[in-house]
C-alpha cells in the first residue's frame, strides 16, 4: 500500500482508515459526478448554440460580400456609364438583397433562442 504525500507530511492528522474507506469516496463522488455531468451538458448546449450563432454570422457575411462587390462595381461604373437611372437601379437591387439578407439573419437569430430553450428543456 502506498501513502500519499499528505499522509507522510501529517501522519497524526490523517487517519488512514478514513482515507481508505470506499464508502466515503462514494459518498463524495456520486453527487459531484451528477452535478459535474449536468454542468458539462449545459456547457455543451451553450457552446452548440454559440457555434450556431457564429455559423449564422458567417453565412450573413458570406451573403453580404457579393452585395458589396456589386455596390463597388456600380459606384466605379464597371457595369456601364454612370447615369442617375443606372445608379438608382443598382441601389434598389442592392438594397433589396441587403434587406433579404438582414431578414434572414434576424430570423436565424430569433430561432437560436428557441433552439437553446428546447435543448435545455430536453436536458433537464
Amino acid at each position: 500500500m502506498t501513502t500519499s504525500a499528505f499522509q507522510k507530511a501529517f501522519p497524526n492528522i490523517v487517519d488512514s482508515n478514513v482515507l481508505n474507506n470506499n464508502g466515503l469516496l462514494v459518498f463524495w463522488y456520486q453527487p459531484w459526478v451528477e452535478t459535474s455531468n449536468s454542468a458539462a451538458k449545459l456547457h455543451c448546449i451553450w457552446l452548440e448554440t454559440l457555434n450556431d450563432a457564429f455559423r449564422h454570422e458567417i453565412d450573413f457575411l458570406a451573403t453580404m460580400t457579393p452585395v458589396y462587390s456589386k455596390l463597388t462595381y456600380c459606384m466605379l461604373g464597371f457595369n456601364g456609364p454612370l447615369t442617375p437611372e443606372s445608379v438608382a437601379s443598382c441601389y434598389h437591387q442592392i438594397a433589396g438583397e441587403m434587406t433579404e439578407a438582414t431578414f434572414n439573419r434576424m430570423r436565424n437569430v430569433s430561432e437560436l433562442s428557441e433552439d437553446f430553450k428546447e435543448r435545455l428543456w430536453c436536458e433537464l
